[in-house]
């Protein structure tokens, strides 16, 4: 997968550009506050229907009434033509091809992979990070958990509701919600475990290949509900219950859901200790950069496209060993799109256009 042209109107601070990338490594530079970013952020809006932002609304360039971006993509050699617009009221019409498509048939799907400095604290932030990684980034590739994991949220805010309002008196309502909870949990579970069995070996031996085979990084799920073995969904599904029972009057007590995934960890442990609390930033930053490679693999391996590689500022924050590394992985074989306020000579050897980006334009440097 590549993209061929993205054409911006009143996106951010683009009035309106058109703009022609390579098949390969594209260096975004330019000083700070001038739109290198926002080039990111369209091209991952296009691909994926919306902002890795906060607001997507927040798209639209100061003053204007809605923002749009149209951009031609090339999957297994056809040619995919995306318009998405987005209105003040936050409100998005997506075309693919010409048809109102669902946002499960954009190219995205194929693998867009973002790395951004924030993403360090997959590592040593909060739990919800981390599940949020495995949902979002991770779970890309399995449109059928994604699904199980929309209708798993729906199912506990109703329960939470029922357990915060009601304390959990109105047993018969709570048991029908339950009835959905611990099908959905088992199912969304079940799923987790298999995303992270396909996943795990390529982050290892990532991290191997960056970090020397003389550490071992492993990653480990700790759930809630305690699974007596396997990922079969009817099994675990009585472990849910058996759990939900055992922990009843702890709910009526704190009034909320406190099993499933919704409530689980990951932790990375390196040489069985927890890189949380002992692994140092230098190793933090290699755990994060094999995440990031083995998620271009794993996209590869499931999709059989190439996934593109969005790199927003990143870059100068690992060290020369790390970006080498990094670059060379990516050298010839995935279309990247780089930002950085400096480009060193050193770096410059694996770029194949670089483009100098002031006050919303988008300049090609010789």
């Amino acid at each position: 997968m590549f993209l061929k042209n993205i054409l911006l109107n009143d996106f951010r601070n683009y009035d309106k550009i058109l703009w022609e990338p390579c098949n390969g490594i594209n260096f975004i530079t330019g000083s700070n506050a001038q739109g290198k970013t926002n080039l990111l952020e369209a091209v991952f809006f296009s691909g994926l229907g919306y902002s890795f932002r906060k607001k997507d609304r927040d798209v639209i360039r100061w003053g204007k009434t809605h923002s749009s971006v149209r951009a031609t993509y090339f999957l297994k050699d056809m040619p995919v033509d995306i318009v998405a617009d987005i209105n003040e009221e936050g409100k998005k019409k997506i075309l693919i091809n010409g048809a109102e498509d669902g946002r499960k048939f954009l190219p995205g799907r194929f693998g867009i992979v973002l790395f951004r400095p924030d993403d360090l604290e997959t590592i040593k932030g909060p739990p919800a990070r981390r599940r949020e990684f495995i949902d979002n980034e991770i779970g890309m590739i399995e449109p059928v958990y994604r699904r199980r994991l929309q209708q798993y949220r729906r199912v506990v805010e109703q329960r939470n509701n029922l357990l915060r309002v009601g304390g959990g008196k109105d047993l018969q309502s709570l048991k029908i919600w339950n009835e959905q909870f611990y099908r959905y949990g088992a199912e969304v579970l079940s799923g987790r475990i298999k995303l992270l069995k396909k996943y795990s070996p390529l982050v290892r031996e990532m991290y191997a290949s960056i970090a020397g085979n003389h550490e071992n990084l492993e990653i480990k799920y700790l759930s809630t509900v305690k699974i007596s073995g396997g990922t079969d969904t009817e099994q675990i599904i009585n472990d849910f219950i058996f759990e939900g029972k055992t922990r009843e009057k702890e709910e009526f007590y704190k009034k909320q859901t406190v099993i499933g995934p919704h409530r689980d960890d990951i932790v990375f442990l390196i040489n069985k200790q927890d890189a949380r609390h002992y692994g140092s930033q230098g190793q933090i930053r290699s755990i994060v950069l094999a995440l990031k490679t083995a998620q271009l693999q794993l996209f590869r391996l499931e999709t059989g496209e190439q996934p593109i590689l969005l790199l927003d500022d990143v870059l100068m924050e690992l060290d020369d060993r790390r970006q080498h590394y990094l670059l060379q992985l990516i050298a010839g074989k995935y279309q990247s799109f780089i930002t950085s306020t400096t480009l060193d000579d050193s770096i410059k050897r694996y770029v194949d256009r670089v483009y100098f980006v002031n006050k919303g334009t988008v300049k090609e440097e010789s």
